[in-house]
């Protein structure tokens, strides 16, 4: 007979699988929208749908009605979605367009890294051999990436355009500091959700013109709007699982599982992405590397 205080733990689990897939299936959808619309249409689109799926979600579950949560929570899912939903975000799409999904989606899932010195430096958290080991592993990942070179009729990645990725990796690293300070506060995963990706909507139409996001009435092609619909869709569904997994499961045990998505992005973009993007073996094994460091911070 099952334990009873299995259950939780394995449900958390589910949700953080959960994630990690639509998470991995996300850059893919919008690689494909990208390519016959462009990042600033795809970033706009994308976060607004995002921002009505959850919308939707927290209705149905009753959280929207939360009005007693408490100030630090709200602060924290807002710095959340300035930092990460939208900063990050226009990065990371950015990224996408650049290098690619796999390589994108690679070097953004090595945010891990960012938040285990954070804590060493900053809060005098130690650094164990365990936690080395993981690191090491991720920054090797990285530099496999860095290192791939063109194959048939590839363009070759400048150096430059890594810059996107690794600033998407910086903000993504941050992120999950201010969304556990919110859940300590107030367990409401659809509502931190709301309030997380609101903030970065608005984020994104007042301050992206800084970083040339700029809202603008356009004639989207009708397969790219599919795609980015369909982004924001599994984007908004990815970052609501990774809430509810953290109710039923330590951080420890559930944030690495819902970084399988390299993975996913380097399995599915072979069948998805031919014509638009080359995925190379050194792409799977720069993944491969990097998922591996991660599970062993997570056990660190």
């Amino acid at each position: 007979m099952m334990d009873a205080m299995s259950v939780p733990l394995e449900s958390g689990i589910i949700y953080a699988l959960m994630a990690g897939l639509f998470w991995g299936i996300t850059p893919l959808l919008l690689k494909k929208g990208m390519t016959h619309s462009n990042v600033s249409t795809a970033t706009l689109v994308q976060q607004s749908v995002i921002v009505l799926t959850v919308f939707i979600i927290a209705v149905s579950q009753g959280e929207v009605l939360q009005l007693d949560i408490p100030l630090r929570a709200v602060w924290s899912f807002m710095a959340a979605g300035v930092v990460g939903g939208s900063i990050g975000k226009i990065f990371y799409n950015k990224a996408i367009e650049r290098v690619g999904a796999s390589k994108a989606v690679s070097i953004k899932n090595s945010d891990p890294i960012i938040s285990v010195l954070f804590l060493a430096l900053v809060l005098g958290e130690e650094l164990t051999f365990p936690v080395a080991i993981g690191v090491v592993l991720i920054v090797t990942g990285v530099l496999v990436i860095t290192r791939i070179q063109a194959r048939e009729k590839e363009r070759p990645n400048r150096l430059v355009d890594f810059i996107y990725p690794l600033l998407a990796l910086l903000c993504f690293g941050i992120t999950p500091l201010f969304k556990k300070l919110g859940m300590v506060a107030a367990a409401l995963p659809t509502l931190a959700a709301f309030i997380t990706q609101s903030t970065a909507l608005i984020v994104i139409l007042t301050v992206g013109r800084l970083l040339n996001i700029k809202p603008k009435w356009e004639r989207i092609p009708t397969k790219s709007l599919v795609c980015f619909v369909s982004g924001g869709i599994t984007d908004a569904l990815g970052s609501l699982f990774t809430f509810y997994s953290l109710i039923y499961a330590p951080a420890v045990v559930v944030s690495p599982i819902w970084r399988i998505s390299p993975l996913i992005v380097f399995l599915l973009a072979r069948f998805t992405l031919r014509g638009v993007e080359v995925v190379t073996l050194k792409d799977g094994i720069a993944a491969t590397f990097i998922v591996s460091g991660v599970l062993v911070l997570g056990r660190a």
